[in-house]
This record gives C-alpha cells, sequence and structure tokens, in this order.
C-alpha cells in the first residue's frame, strides 16, 4: 500500500523532484515519508538520507541535485510511526538504501540470523531486513567473486538482489540504490511497480500517476522480471534464471491535466463531479466490452462477481441487476473470502473481478484461485497494465481516469454501468441499457447541481456532530445502501451502518432512539411501498429520517430529490451520500482525500 518511487539520470536532476512525486503517491499512504540520493562534493559522493514522520509539506526541502535518488510514502504495518520507522532504510555501511512495499512475513528470522551476524538495526520495521540482507549476501560475493567490474555492470548487484528476495516471504516490492555504482534495483511479487523512460533519465514508481510529466513510455514490471536502471537506460532480467529478457514499452497515456485538482478544492470533489462524463465515456466506448463479458457470462455455468470494498457492494449490486434484467443468477462474492468458497469452481466456471487500482491482493488471490481451478477470469479495472488487468483473460477498462482520493467514487459507477449494460445485453435489451445510462448522465448532473447541494449542505449541518448515522435501502437500493454508510464512516469516522430495509425488525431497530439520523433510499420501483414503510417506523420511534428519492414523502423530514431513471438508479442515488460524506468531512475538519488508516491500494493482507 505504501507509495514507492525512484530515478536514475545522465544529468543531474532536482531531489525535489522524488519529494513531488510522493506527493502524488501519498494517497497510498501517508504516516510518513522519506528520502535518499546520492550528493557529490570535492569528488566525494555521500549518501544523504532525509525521513519523517506525518504528512509531506507543501513546500519540499531544499536538496539540491542528483543523478539517483529514491523515495517512499508509508502505510505503517510493522513498526510505530517515527522517523526511524520511516522508509529509506540503510545498511551498515551507509552505501545501500531499500524502499519496501509490503510485507515480510518471516523477517523476525532473518533479523535474528542478521543480528548474529554483526549487523546493526535501527527501526522496528520488517523491511530493514532486507537493506541488511542484500549487505549481507554482497560482502560474501565480493570476497567470492572480487571483480569490481561484475558490481560496476550490475550483473552481481541484481544477482545479489535476486537472492536476496528470494529469502523473503509475501507479497513484495523493492527498489534498491546502491550508491557505489550509482543504479538503482527494482523487483516485485504481485505489488505493483511500473518502469518509465523520458528524455531526462529512467523513473520506477508503484503507480503510473507519478511518472507523469517524466516519463513518455512505460512497462509494467511482472512477478518474472528484476529490473536494473542505469544511466544508460534499463536493463531486464529473468527473476528466476538471471538471463536477459525483454520489457514491453506502451505509451504513457496519462496527462498532468488527469493528476491536477483542476481547480477543485480536494480531489474527492473534483472525482465526484467527474462522474457524469465517466459514465458518457462507458456508452460510447465500452459497449463491445459490455457484449463481450455477456457473451462470457451466457457461456459460463456459474458466474462470480469478487470485489473488496466498494468493489464488493458494485458487485452485490451485480447480482440484483442480472436477476432483474437478464433474469440470470450471478453470485456476488467478498474478494477475501473467495478463495474458501473456491472448491464448487470448474473449468466451465466465470470469475469477475471489480478493482480500481488492478492491485487489491484479495482481488489477485481470488483470480489465482480461480485460474488454478480452471475457471475464466475476466476484469473490470481501472489501471491498463495492473496485476489484475495482466491476469484476466479479458478485461474492460473502465477508463474512469486516476482516482487520488483514497475514497472510490467514479470508478463505482463506471462499474455499475459496465454492470448493468452487460445485463441488458444478455437480455437482449441493448438499446434500453444505453438508454437508461445517458438518463443517468442527467440525473447524476441534477444530483451536482446548486439546489441540491444545497440541501445536502443543510443535512451536513444536522449531522456534523452525530456518533451514528444509519442508511436503509431494499433490493437494488441495498447495496447502495451499504455503499454511502461506507462512503461516510471512511471519510468522516462517523458511525455509519447500511442495512436492507426488512431488517430493521429482525433487530436493528433496536439501535434507533430520539434523533438518530437515518437516510432512507428509495427509487420509484417495486421496493417503495416497503422501504417507506420502514421509514415511518424509524421516525416513530424519533428517528430525523432523510430520503434520497425522486418524490417526497410524509416520512421524510428533509427530502433530496434525484432522478427517476429506473434500474440505473444505484449511479444516481449514491451521488448525494457522496456529496454528504464530503461536506460532512469538510465541516468535521477532516482531509476528505486521505482518512485516517486507510490507504488507496490496498496490497497486504
Amino acid at each position: 500500500m505504501c507509495g514507492i518511487f525512484g530515478f536514475v539520470a545522465a544529468n543531474p536532476l532536482p531531489a525535489e523532484l522524488v519529494v513531488d512525486a510522493l506527493r502524488t503517491l501519498e494517497y497510498r499512504g501517508y504516516d510518513s515519508w522519506g528520502i535518499a540520493y546520492a550528493f557529490q562534493r570535492d569528488r566525494t559522493t555521500t549518501l544523504v538520507v532525509d525521513k519523517r514522520a506525518g504528512r509531506i509539506p507543501a513546500a519540499s526541502p531544499a536538496y539540491g541535485s542528483t543523478t539517483i535518488a529514491l523515495g517512499h510514502t508509508r502505510w505503517a504495518t510493522h513498526g510505530g510511526v517515527t522517523d526511524e520507522n520511516a522508509h529509506p532504510h540503510v545498511d551498515c555501511t551507509g552505501t545501500l538504501a531499500i524502499v519496501h512495499n509490503g510485507i515480510i512475513e518471516n523477517y523476525r528470522v532473518l533479523r535474528e540470523m542478521l543480528e548474529r551476524k554483526g549487523h546493526r538495526f535501527r527501526s522496528g520495521t520488517d523491511s530493514e531486513v532486507f537493506a541488511h540482507l542484500l549487505e549481507e549476501i554482497l560482502t560474501t560475493s565480493r570476497s567470492i567473486e572480487p571483480n569490481g567490474f561484475e558490481l560496476e555492470s550490475g550483473h552481481l548487484l541484481v544477482q545479489a538482489v535476486r537472492q536476496a528476495f528470494a529469502h523473503v516471504r509475501g507479497l513484495n516490492a523493492f527498489i534498491v540504490l546502491h550508491l557505489p555504482s550509482q543504479q538503482l534495483v527494482a523487483v516485485k511479487s504481485t505489488s505493483p511497480l511500473v518502469i518509465g523512460i523520458g528524455p531526462r533519465g529512467v523513473f520506477v514508481s508503484s503507480d503510473a500517476v507519478a511518472l507523469v510529466g517524466h516519463a513518455q513510455r512505460v512497462h509494467y514490471v511482472s512477478d518474472e522480471e528484476i529490473v536494473l536502471l542505469r544511466q544508460d537506460g534499463p536493463l531486464f532480467f529473468d527473476r528466476c534464471t538471471g538471463t536477459p529478457s525483454l520489457p514491453r514499452w506502451e505509451p504513457l497515456t496519462l496527462r498532468p491535466a488527469d493528476t491536477s485538482l483542476g481547480g477543485y478544492p480536494h480531489y474527492l470533489i473534483k472525482e465526484i463531479h467527474e462522474q457524469p462524463r465517466v459514465i458518457e465515456r462507458i456508452i460510447r466506448n465500452r459497449l463491445d466490452g459490455a457484449r463481450q463479458l455477456a457473451d462470457l457470462i451466457r457461456q459460463s455455468y456459474g458466474t462470480f462477481l469478487v470485489g473488496c470494498g466498494t468493489a464488493g457492494y458494485a458487485a452485490l449490486c451485480g447480482s440484483y441487476l442480472f436477476s432483474r434484467i437478464a433474469r440470470r443468477h450471478v453470485n456476488a462474492v467478498i474478494a477475501s473470502e473467495f478463495k474458501y468458497q473456491e472448491h464448487f469452481l470448474t473449468d466451465r466456471s466465470l470469475v469477475i473481478a471489480l478493482t480500481q487500482s488492478g492491485e487489491t491482493v484479495d482481488v489477485i488471490e481470488a483470480v489465482q484461485a480461480a485460474k488454478r481451478r480452471g475457471a475464466r477470469v475476466a476484469a473490470l479495472v481501472n489501471v491498463t497494465g495492473s496485476t489484475v488487468d495482466r491476469l484476466a483473460d479479458f478485461t474492460v477498462p473502465l477508463s474512469a481516469g486516476p482516482e487520488q482520493s483514497v475514497l472510490s467514487t467514479k470508478a463505482y459507477t463506471a462499474k455499475l454501468a459496465v454492470l448493468l449494460l452487460a445485463a441488458h445485453i444478455l437480455n437482449g435489451s441493448e438499446h434500453v441499457g444505453v438508454d437508461v445510462l445517458w438518463r443517468a448522465v442527467d440525473g447524476m448532473e441534477q444530483a451536482l447541481a446548486p439546489q441540491t447541494l444545497d440541501r445536502i449542505r443543510a443535512v451536513a449541518d444536522r449531522l456534523v456532530d452525530a456518533e451514528h448515522c444509519y442508511v436503509i435501502g431494499r433490493g437494488l437500493s441495498y447495496p447502495t445502501a451499504l455503499e454511502a454508510a461506507l462512503k461516510i464512516k471512511e471519510v468522516t469516522y462517523i458511525h455509519a451502518e447500511g442495512f436492507a430495509g426488512g431488517e430493521l425488525k429482525h433487530g436493528v431497530i433496536a439501535l434507533i432512539e430520539e434523533g438518530s439520523p437515518c437516510i432512507v433510499v428509495s427509487p420509484l420501483d417495486e421496493t417503495r411501498a416497503d422501504i417507506l414503510s420502514g421509514a415511518m417506523e424509524v421516525r416513530s420511534r424519533g428517528a430525523w429520517v432523510v430520503g434520497i428519492s425522486p418524490e417526497p414523502d410524509d416520512a421524510f423530514h428533509v427530502h433530496i430529490p434525484i432522478a427517476d431513471v429506473g434500474d440505473a438508479s444505484p449511479l444516481v442515488a449514491i451521488v448525494p451520500a457522496q456529496l454528504l460524506a464530503y461536506e460532512l468531512a469538510i465541516r468535521r475538519g477532516l482531509d476528505p482525500d486521505k482518512p485516517r488508516n486507510l490507504a488507496k491500494s490496498v496490497t497486504v493482507k
């Protein structure tokens, strides 16, 4: 989940470039940050390390220029949030620096072994083990093969990193800086890494967004590769055999405007407002993908939608859409639980992975479990070249653009749009699906209009000091209730829960007391009478009821109007909940882009 970045250049670049890249990657973790770079003075080159707990400051420290540097922004797993535990970590000699994303599962055993050999540890992290392990291997290698050329050329360095990486267990990505040879080495297992080349040098990052403005072409590193970054360019090797390999370069299609705030105060509100355009792109550019997805579902015997968090709720919503539109049973399974239910998969099964980043470890494990059993794998993924994209037999790119707020918004509605189209195509009513999505685009625009926002802000003023909030929905709106509650709790830290409206009388209503905020999602479908009945029941017990609905009702204290868009109601109904979460975060003095304890891409278990 951490963000890592590095570069090697023939001509010196500002070391502050790394800090700027880390700001772009800070959504991956913001407990601490750090940088290491080569500094030359009077023909002497030293390794400068600056690392600090807390967020990256708005103004970068002045470092000077360098031809090699790396940096890290941390989501803490092992060891507290301290300056000492921040990355980069260095070896005993001060000539090796590493940054790490992942967890070294066997770090205790390795650390004890290295301490017995005299290595001195300065942190409580698992990550520092890799720096000392690599130092130990290089020291032994040089005593056996004291060939300076081998180290300077990078061959011995690559061999040592390969050997060190083979000793660690878990899903990990490392960038290693070797000061004497002025080279970087990048290696990974599942955790993402991407190499970029541009006119000013060679770059490596855990996410392509940090390469915008630096690289023109990129290569997504596979688990079978290890990469040596030198001033004259990158060299690629097979991680197992060490033999040279060839990269697969592709253009970096992201542009600076894709990663800028564009006049908005935060990425979250920017990305909420981008959703109508995202759905437009789905309609115009992803019909063929939805058709192919529908064909795969038609041919399968057992289809499973898997995702985590927001993607998991999109999967659940998809199961309702396929049932009501295509009369097709499609299972929705939380990805982190899927491996415990994989036993019924066959070579006729289809697993559809839903993920924004394409790097969510639980989704990757679900995909790998499916492939082991011979099932076909499709993916709805927002990041082309990501691990899930590469593992899948077929991918529908969401093309939502970068999501830099930790909360997922536009990728969620993009997934729903593709699933709705596929359901209608299965039903032979593609034109109806296209039409209802165009209506949803208009409905989302209405939900973002100033008059609707005024009502949402008034609700936020009322709820700003609330400790609890409940959201109810039925049928197609039940996943919307779950997602709405997730958005509120993620970014406001208010205890919010989503429930199926019919479950109120089975225990949930005991939570309602005088003044309890309760949000009711009530489209004009077959669930309306029942959900309004539930709304009146909680109101009669003192709840303060907010209705998200095309029409008002006596059960609502406050009505937030939305368009009536039929089966596309989940795309429209979620927008007021997203806006409410944002407005609440602002009123509570919280950062809506970087909520505590969370990171965008969950790459550790």
